[in-house]
């Protein structure tokens, strides 16, 4: 007998319940929204103000999509999804870099999709 079968209590439900659920990234739909939205108030005062009010959009949208990123990382975390050390290199690149915010969506879908699969609960 292993020693799982001798396991007992809340942690051990816990556990069991996670694997029979899907999981799911609680703010990632969210993400390629408020992308969209940054990106046209962005261009809008860029184009109509100048670049330094741009630059200000541009950091705090930044510091918004940081925020979504590590929110949604550590939901998948509770959910049982292990990221390992990418999840800080994900949280660190959304600060600077413009595109990280759609490669975390496509990456983090990949991501979920193969936690359910081997889950056994794809669709």
């Amino acid at each position: 007998m292993s020693t799982d079968e001798y396991r007992r209590g809340r942690e051990v439900e816990r556990e069991r319940q996670q694997k029979q659920r899907k999981a799911r990234g609680r703010y990632r739909g969210v993400i390629p929204v408020i992308y969209a939205i940054g990106f046209v108030i962005f261009t809008g005062v860029s184009l109509f103000i100048g670049p330094e009010p741009a630059f200000t959009v541009y950091v705090v949208t930044h510091l918004f999509y940081a925020g979504l990123i590590r929110a949604d990382i550590k939901s998948l975390r509770s959910q049982g999804i292990d990221w390992g050390a990418s999840r800080h290199l994900w949280f660190g690149a959304s600060f600077a870099l413009p595109f990280v915010a759609p490669l975390y969506y496509l990456y983090s879908g990949r991501v979920i999709r193969r936690e359910n699969e081997s889950r056994g609960l794809a669709d």
